[in-house]
């Protein structure tokens, strides 16, 4: 009997030990590998040095580097997709909150940092035509986006029809998606703001 309470003991103990590494850091650190370097671009080795562990501890807690991919798409959905949706939904008034989303794009091109772009336009195109669950990330990310951008259109121009409020957010998130795009083509500030200026003022 006793032999036997040693060994739950043991195994519930053994459920029960915390990680030796903390998930959400390591997930921080390879998002920025597959959002820089794409899928492919990314290897097994990149992911050790990032991260600093054992291939055996990343298979562990992961399963597959494709896994890995997908719970790095679902961690910037939490700290980038979600800030830009409080950000669109917030209390400043609708057309701030609607040009701050257009120049996020714009402001690593005018400090000079280094462009990654958006990792869910570059893992649309990196992957959503050959992966369905990276696809189905993307469109949900895309789709929180688009709902708070009609939102905020709403609010500036409650007068307008819903068929047009979502035309209009639309519209900016696909000028959103190019000015990403384009501003890692190394195309001028100038040329990029003109554009963010002329979607604005479809809504203005």
């Amino acid at each position: 009997m006793k032999s036997r309470k040693r060994e739950m003991r043991k195994t519930l103990q053994s459920v029960g030990r915390p990680r030796e590494f903390n998930e959400e850091d390591v997930l921080d650190s390879v998002m920025k590998l597959f959002w820089t370097q794409g899928y492919e671009g990314t290897g097994l080795k990149d992911i050790l040095t990032a991260t600093g562990l054992a291939k055996g501890s990343i298979y562990k807690a992961f399963e597959s580097k494709h896994n890995l991919y997908l719970k790095s798409l679902e961690r910037y959905e939490a700290l980038h997709v979600d800030a830009a949706v409080a950000a669109l939904t917030s209390s400043k008034p609708p057309i701030t909150r609607l040009d701050d989303f257009l120049s996020a794009p714009l402001k690593n091109v005018s400090n000079g940092g280094m462009n990654k772009g958006c990792f869910l336009c570059n893992a649309s195109a990196d992957r959503s035509d050959s992966d369905e669950e990276t696809r189905a990330l993307v469109q949900r990310g895309f789709q929180k986006i688009g709902r708070a951008l009609a939102t905020a259109t709403s609010e500036l121009k409650p007068e307008w029809s819903d068929d047009r409020t979502q035309q209009a957010a639309q519209m900016m998130l696909s000028v959103y998606s190019g000015l990403r795009i384009m501003s890692r083509s190394g195309l001028s500030l100038e040329t990029l703001i003109k554009a963010k200026k002329g979607a604005l003022a479809l809504v203005e």
